[in-house]
């Protein structure tokens, strides 16, 4: 009977800090990187045992926590929500459940700045503490690049395409890739390689498979952006056939005209033969009068006389 006594006892001494127990329903310390302007949601969810539900005597405390000091800015004590001097949360910063002693002192945090980066720690008390930890990174996104070629696209020449982002936290990293069909991103066509610079990609002997637009992403660990460049390479058999077409067009044309110069000349140097220079025609001219009586009744005979008329020939 003493034994058994002895085991009753100790129960009884050790129920109280069974049942005000706390315990914080989070795995370890979170580590979030995460956009300047964004919002985050830090969960802080616990448990209390059954026999001790309530807000009586429950306290959560919200503290940044620096390399240097130690700052609560939201807590929820003697059943009523306060705000510390933290400069700029009070407007950004709330507890996501409108009651927090029903399990839940998570907090929506808003419109993140760079100045927010710390650990936040979320504490909760009643007869024993829990205490869950979240370090956050906020970064800015990059900065929206400028795509541009330098130089024109002439067939089986160089070309360098450059992009450059003024913005964003640091490391940043650059992705050339070509759009069109079912590529995927970072598909890129034959004899591209990295040009000097971290944004710069030249293509080596344009030739038509590198016409297209192209799309250079600019990425860190919060986000990215990105800007295009369209490049045209000119057709090769369009440009050889219409030069050879001019060509053709422009010798048939003067052939014509010295045809026609010609024609025109023949044309006046026939006429002008025609007009001043005859053949020598013979041309015989006869005066016959008829037998008849003649003065003083008197019989005559016949009498014929010839003229011959020539033109001269033209002078050759």
């Amino acid at each position: 009977m003493a034994g058994q006594g002895t085991v009753q006892l100790l129960f009884l001494c050790l129920t109280p800090a069974l049942l005000e127990a706390v315990r914080i329903n989070a795995k370890g310390q979170q580590v979030l990187y995460l956009a300047q302007g964004d919002s985050v949601r830090l969960g802080c969810p616990y448990m209390l045992e059954p026999e001790d539900n309530g807000p009586t005597n429950l306290d959560i405390i919200w503290t940044m926590v620096n390399p240097d000091q130690r700052l609560p800015f939201l807590t929820y004590q003697d059943q009523q929500i306060r705000y510390g001097s933290a400069p700029g949360l009070q407007q950004r910063v709330s507890f996501v459940a409108q009651d927090p002693s029903l399990y839940d002192a998570s907090i929506h945090l808003a419109n993140l700045q760079v100045s927010d980066s710390a650990t936040y720690e979320c504490r909760v008390k009643k007869a024993t503490v829990d205490t869950h930890l979240v370090t956050i990174t906020v970064l800015e996104k990059p900065a929206a690049p400028r795509c541009w070629m330098d130089g024109e696209p002439a067939r089986g020449s160089d070309l360098m395409l450059r992009c450059c982002s003024d913005g964003g936290s640091l490391p940043v990293s650059y992705q050339w890739s070509k759009m069109g069909g079912d590529y995927a991103m970072g598909w890129l066509p034959p004899r591209t390689v990295q040009g000097q610079g971290s944004g710069d990609l030249m293509i080596q002997s344009l030739s038509q498979e590198h016409s297209g637009t192209y799309c250079c992403r600019v990425t860190n660990r919060v986000g990215y952006t990105q800007c295009m460049v369209r490049v045209s390479v000119p057709r090769a058999s369009y440009t050889g056939s219409r030069n050879i077409g001019l060509i053709v067009g422009s010798v048939l044309g003067a052939i014509f005209l010295l045809i026609l110069l010609l024609s025109i000349l023949w044309a006046l140097l026939w006429y002008c033969r025609r007009r001043h220079c005859q053949p020598v025609v013979p041309i015989e001219i006869r005066d016959s009068a008829p037998a008849g009586p003649c003065r003083g009744g008197h019989l005559h005979p016949y009498h014929s006389s010839a003229q011959h008329v020539s033109y001269a020939p033209c002078q050759k």
